[in-house]
């Protein structure tokens, strides 16, 4: 795990610019950095060191003739298999490390050597003898990887900060970004808040050539998910199947020279993968869980319940007195390189800052819910589907008699909109309005510029499906909401938010849930086995009933998030109220203050919004502080 950077092309005061990268990026790399390089191009790297601790690991990395130079961001969990089949053709390898396939592999296949790579990965190679870069994420978007690309030359970083502050680098919003950010409360690839800097893809390829006419890219996705619901498959089979493949990932994560520890949460899939984790490493695993003050947030309870089942050495990191201020409220949105209004982030950060203190490499459980169906949105596709097939006077009766409510507060008025807006659309809008943070006429009403692709292009399906000739709504609803989870809201939300946090402290955080060929095998399985009534994930909680005590497997998902209410205290929200009402404020050239300043002022006053709960009214204020705080450092 490290930071990696570089460039192709000739790059006024190389050695300056080398050394800035070195500094934007050493939280990720603190134990040691490296350079390489040439008339027109550079590779350089940030260490920080699991596999093989010595010099023989430090990066870049080249083949054994320096033709091919790699940097490497992640972990490959299949390098041993790897390397044996590079030695049985002759490569001498002069390191432990799982970087040094990377180079070998390129020298045999060219760029189809990410075929045979599994794991999390953000690299770069270097092809000396063609003047060729190329650059690959792996196929989840675990780790995350940015450029900016000129006619004469091209850049790229780990960070959205590494690359932002560069000479020749347009940092000028991108409009389109900024619209789809306020309907998803983070930023979707390839856009990034600035029009000149783009975000990698997962599963994506990108062949960067430099000849006299300058730079020329060209991409191609060397991987796509499909859907292929097996009708046959029954519970007892797949909890079988299950069980098999979450022990061999976990194996597959476990290699390490330094300390590792698991994050127990106390759910069902930390829990799952914690149990093999002690399990496979002979019962001297260390467990560790966050203890908050609230009863409705801390999971305490649970996590010392499987960790006492399992004999895990455990620790609870306690929490409750962590108030958040403005300076590490602010920080920590600045270090997110652009806007991003996830509330988690805040524990995220704070529980790896914690666990750093103990351990090097963490494991966790990240990853369970997206193709096993663990979201609530999956049971509420059920009702939203029975909603639709309702003759039009009862769906009619039921939106109407719902805004009749809301007037008297028994219902919000958001919950009467959100009927209307789903009683008669498609499976696109259906997955849209689960999937956003607002619904679509809330977020018209909110931008001043209407003159942007709509967010809706976001949730049209891309994905392959397979499923049976006749495939029912709720199968096909169900496959829809899996691909928008794994292809928009995983990498962009939910990935990106733990590399960043955990990454600002120098820790490396593994997600065996998201071992291929685990979750491919959870794309097989079809909607009645991932969802029973309200009950969602019963091929893992059936797993979990084979491995965990019964009060762990049969609770209901909680989910990681921060208690809001009390972490923000009055001066905070007096000083957040300040900042983005104040005269010098962009956001009105953006968003339509009559529509934010009652958030704004709700949050700050403690008082209630007429058509928002907290659980709403909180993350339409965290966005807008995260856009204001983007847009006063942008042209």
């Amino acid at each position: 795990m490290c930071g990696i950077a570089g460039w192709l092309g000739v790059w006024p005061d190389s050695e300056k610019c080398a050394k800035q990268f070195i500094r934007a990026l050493r939280h990720r790399g603190p134990d040691g950095d490296g350079i390489r390089s040439w008339p027109d191009a550079a590779l350089i790297h940030t260490r920080l060191s699991i596999i093989d601790l010595s010099s023989a690991g430090a990066q870049p990395m080249a083949n054994e003739r320096g033709t091919v130079w790699t940097v490497f961001n992640g972990e490959i969990y299949n390098h041993r298999q790897l390397r044996q089949r590079l030695e049985a053709k002759g490569h001498v390898f002069r390191s432990k490390s799982d970087t040094e396939v990377i180079p070998l592999l390129y020298e045999e296949l060219g760029p189809q050597f990410v075929q045979e790579l599994r794991g999390m990965f953000a690299l770069a190679i270097y092809d000396t003898q063609r003047r060729r870069l190329i650059l690959v994420r792996d196929r989840f978007g675990i780790k995350p990887l940015f450029y900016a690309s000129g006619k004469d030359r091209f850049v790229f970083a780990s960070e959205i900060g590494a690359l932002k502050d560069l000479p020749n680098v347009d940092i000028g919003l991108d409009r389109q970004a900024l619209y789809d950010f306020t309907a998803l409360s983070y930023i979707p690839a390839p856009e990034t808040f600035y029009s000149g800097i783009r975000a990698l893809e997962p599963g994506q390829m990108l062949d960067v050539v430099l000849d006299s006419g300058g730079i020329s890219c060209s991409s191609r996705r060397y991987h796509s998910w499909k859907i292929a619901p097996d009708p046959d498959m029954t519970l007892n089979h797949a909890t079988d199947r299950a069980e098999e493949l979450i022990t061999i990932a976990v194996q597959r994560q476990l290699e390490s020279d330094v300390s590792l520890g698991a994050l127990l949460s106390g759910g069902i899939d930390s829990s799952l993968v914690s149990a093999a984790a002690q399990v496979a490493s002979h019962g001297e695993l260390r467990t560790f869980n966050v203890r908050f003050s609230g009863k409705q947030y801390d999971e305490t309870w649970a996590a010392a319940m499987v960790a006492r089942h399992i004999g895990s050495r455990h620790e609870s990191l306690d929490m409750s007195e962590l108030r958040k201020n403005w300076n590490s409220v602010t920080d920590l949105f600045n270090h997110l390189g652009q806007p991003f209004a996830d509330t988690s982030v805040f524990a995220v950060n704070a529980i790896c800052k914690l666990m750093r203190q103990h351990i090097k490499v963490a494991i966790s459980g990240d990853g369970g819910d997206e193709a096993f169906g663990g979201y609530d949105v999956y049971w509420r596709l059920a009702r939203i589907a029975l909603l639709q097939r309702l003759p039009t006077f009862f769906s009619n009766y039921a939106a109407t008699a719902g805004a009749e409510l809301s007037r008297y507060r028994v219902l919000s008025s958001r919950f009467s909109q959100r009927l209307q807006e789903v009683k008669d659309a498609d499976d696109v809008s259906v997955i849209q309005s689960l999937f956003s943070i607002m619904g679509e006429r809330e977020h018209k009403c909110l931008q001043t510029d209407s003159n942007l692709l709509p967010v809706r292009r976001l949730f049209e399906s891309q994905w392959q499906y397979e499923g049976p000739k006749k495939t029912s709504r709720i199968e096909r609803l169900s496959a829809h909401a899996t691909e928008v989870n794994v292809r928009l809201t995983l990498p962009n939300d939910f990935l990106y938010k733990v590399d960043i946090a955990s990454m600002m402290e120098g820790l490396e955080v593994r997600v065996p849930m998201l071992d291929e060929e685990l979750f491919t095998f959870g794309l097989s399985i079809p909607h009645h086995l991932k969802v029973k009534g309200r009950t969602c994930k019963r091929i893992l909680r059936s797993v979990a009933a084979r491995r965990l005590p019964p009060a762990v497997a049969k609770k209901p998902k909680w989910g990681f998030s921060v208690p809001l209410e009390s972490w923000l205290g009055a001066e905070l929200r007096a000083q957040i109220r300040e900042f983005l009402l104040d005269t010098s404020s962009r956001l009105p050239e953006f968003f339509r203050p009559q529509v934010f300043r009652p958030w704004i002022d709700a949050l700050a006053d403690r008082s209630a919004c007429p058509e928002l709960s907290k659980d709403e009214l909180y993350p339409r204020v965290i966005m807008l502080l995260s856009a204001q705080l983007a847009l006063q450092r942008t042209a």
